[in-house]
């Protein structure tokens, strides 16, 4: 398990994860970006409310997202049915 220490959100974190440098590096990159905008939504709030907010606006696109990808494989699974349904049988001999 590697060990991490980042600037962070205006904040200094340590954490040790199996994530390679690469991965972390772009979740590190994406949650600065996003705080930054929500930093400059609600820049009168402070570093713990502001922090709440990306929690939740982050939460909200997570739901979304597994939202999005049941719908998907629901769908999914609706077509492959489907196929199965319609698929010539096997076991008919053509004449």
């Amino acid at each position: 398990m590697r060990s991490y220490h980042l600037d962070l959100c205006d904040l200094q974190v340590a954490f040790r994860t199996e994530a390679d440098p690469e991965r972390v590096e772009r979740a590190r990159r994406y949650v600065e970006e996003r705080y930054g905008k929500v930093k400059a939504q609600g820049g009168q709030f402070g570093r713990d409310r502001l922090l709440v907010m990306l929690l939740i606006s982050m939460a909200d696109d997570l739901l979304e997202l597994r939202e999005r990808n049941s719908r998907a494989d629901s769908r999914l699974d609706e077509l492959l049915r489907s196929l199965k349904e319609n698929a010539p049988d096997d076991n008919v001999k053509e004449e």
